[in-house]
């Protein structure tokens, strides 16, 4: 069993999302950008299996900002046809915000018993079972003739009127089937739970003398049966009359026990010191956790986020009659050494192939969750939007991506000025170049990719569409006029530029730009003790000729008297003035 689809509307930032998933599913995306959003609203539908709560009530703040606008920019242009009980209800009840979860299924087997009423439609005579949260107004009316009393009172303008004219207290919430409206029954959705792993993990066992997490005390307590409760009040009431024996305190209370006064027990009755058994909760969260000899408060920050993950995902307990465990994780790798990360990653593989009733979801900044085989897990989430590679590519596409050595696909998606060359010199020269310029800030991303610009440029438009972004193309003349036409097609696109060099290398390019050759074969003559280059083609075929080792010692060198005023290439020159300012030449 696994939730194959997901559809979310309204919620927080992310105003519109329909996306396809498998048994793992990983965002990736910038800060802001949405992903913690998702991770949260997956779980809207289900119950939650740390606390068994079902209150799924919404607050203002998690309805989208987009959808409270139009809201109340009818109001605004509206506001003496409402005050007057003019205004058409099913228009009104059309711009009325809601939040919409819906999750599709697909089950294997007899998992289809669980999801068997939740038929949302037939498709090619395969049912679709579905279940939706919303989040609304139930009665549009009655909002209707409260927003009229108000406007009534204030009419001049409605900026510091937005929440009385959405009250959060006439929303309500519904878990359903999408089609039929019908309620999903408690019982039903008792087969299905989450368990989610917050980024808010620096406070595990923090404290010197707690536990320091309201999660592990959670499951600490719901690992304790009623038998366990038992065992654990007798043993706090066999401590209590070990502590008063130790101690003969009674003593000091009955005082008129001793007393010379001969009716002093005739006024008093014995003082008794009766046990006052605290919460199940509190006495789990005085428990103090040790690594080892030494207590884990005093292990690092890295280390106890790892063993807390651990920990937490190892007492899952999947057992067969449970339709769907739901994992999400945020930001697992948050103050993890790469050793960890990779240790962190093999085990969530471990468990998710472990189980087919486990699905987990997983947001991350890291490349070391990516499964280069495995890149259809990948949905990208970009200013409230997401899509699934494993339904905007196809398998070739995917492939190539697997194929591409070193690639870092977060680092290309989510720079704010990227520029893609075709080898590692270029790669090497421009940051050396850019490194020189002391004088300036620069947020420039270079990636050497080797080839197959085109469909790099195409997902990376996908991803950045509205976005500020930039994305500079370098590539070489290859005297393929119609490849190069194919490429520089895309300079349509205002956050896009490629360019293309004269010369089949990068070397001669250097050599043939402005004075570049007097002050390289001064260079060159001074520092490799190079002769017989006295034409700039001369030296070209020997900068070409000489190993790797020449062009990285050239670039280490920008920036010294001999090289501080060699000129870039213009396919170069361009690149980078378009990315600083958004300006094609």
């Amino acid at each position: 069993m696994k939730i194959s689809k997901l559809k979310i509307q309204n919620y927080r930032n992310l105003t519109d999302v329909n996306i396809e998933l498998n048994r793992v599913v990983v965002f990736i995306g910038d800060n802001n950008s949405g992903k913690s959003n998702l991770l949260r609203a997956i779980t809207l539908p289900f119950m939650n299996d740390e606390v068994g709560s079902i209150n799924k009530n919404l607050g203002w703040n998690d309805i989208n900002n987009l959808a409270k606008e139009r809201y109340f920019a009818f109001i605004k242009e509206n506001i003496q046809t409402i005050i007057n009980g003019n205004v058409n209800l099913d228009e009104f009840e059309d711009i009325i915000p809601f939040v919409m979860v819906e999750a599709t299924f697909e089950p294997d087997g007899a998992d289809e018993f669980y999801v068997h009423r939740w038929i949302n439609s037939l498709d090619d005579e395969k049912p679709v079972y579905s279940i939706c949260y919303k989040y609304y107004i139930e009665n549009p009316k009655d909002l209707l003739t409260h927003i009229q009393n108000i406007l009534k009172q204030e009419t001049d303008s409605i900026e510091n009127l937005k929440m009385n004219l959405l009250p959060i207290e006439f929303f309500k919430y519904v878990i359903m089937i999408p089609t039929t409206g019908e309620q999903i029954a408690y019982n039903e959705l008792a087969n299905f739970k989450y368990n989610s792993l917050a980024a808010e993990r620096d406070d595990f066992s923090n404290n010197s003398n707690r536990l320091g997490s309201k999660s592990l005390v959670n499951l600490l307590h719901n690992k304790l049966s009623d038998e366990d409760k038992v065992k654990i009040e007798k043993s706090y009431g066999k401590f209590f009359d070990e502590l008063k024996e130790i101690s003969n305190i009674e003593g000091v209370f009955n005082w008129q026990e001793n007393s010379e006064l001969e009716n002093a027990k005739d006024f008093f009755d014995e003082i008794s010191l009766l046990p006052n058994m605290p919460s199940m909760s509190s006495l789990l969260n005085n428990v103090k956790l040790g690594y080892g000899d030494e207590y884990l408060n005093t292990q690092g920050l890295g280390y106890r986020n790892l063993i807390y993950l651990f920990v937490m995902m190892n007492s899952l307990e999947i057992s067969s009659d449970m339709a769907l465990n739901i994992l999400t994780i945020e930001e697992p790798e948050a103050h993890l050494s790469t050793s960890n990360e990779l240790m962190l990653a093999s085990y969530l593989n471990s468990l998710v192939n472990s189980s087919s009733q486990l699905q987990v979801f997983i947001s991350t900044h890291s490349t070391m969750f990516l499964n280069k085989l495995k890149l259809e897990n990948v949905c990208i989430v970009s200013q409230g939007k997401a899509f699934s590679l494993k339904s905007e590519l196809k398998d070739k596409q995917l492939d190539y991506l697997a194929k591409k050595p070193n690639l870092d696909f977060i680092k290309f998606l989510f720079s704010r000025r990227c520029v893609l060359v075709e080898g590692p010199s270029e790669e090497i020269f421009i940051r050396s170049y850019l490194n020189s310029q002391t004088n300036s800030l620069h947020d420039i991303e270079v990636i050497s990719l080797h080839k197959g610009f085109t469909k790099m440029i195409d997902i990376w438009l996908k991803v950045n569409e509205d976005s500020t972004n930039r994305l500079g193309i370098i590539r070489d003349f290859d005297n393929q006029p119609n490849a190069q036409e194919q490429h520089e097609k895309y300079n349509k696109y205002k956050n896009v530029y490629v360019t293309t060099t004269e010369q089949y290398t990068l070397e001669p390019e250097i050599v043939s730009t402005g004075d570049n050759y007097k002050k390289l074969k001064a260079y060159f003559e001074k520092f490799h003790g190079w002769t017989n280059i006295d034409t700039p083609k001369s030296l070209s075929e020997k900068w070409q000729g000489a190993k790797a080792e020449t062009m990285l010692k050239f670039c280490k060198d920008i920036g010294i008297e001999e090289l501080s005023e060699i000129e870039l290439p213009q396919h170069i020159s361009r690149v980078l003035h378009f990315l600083q300012s958004g300006e094609k030449q």
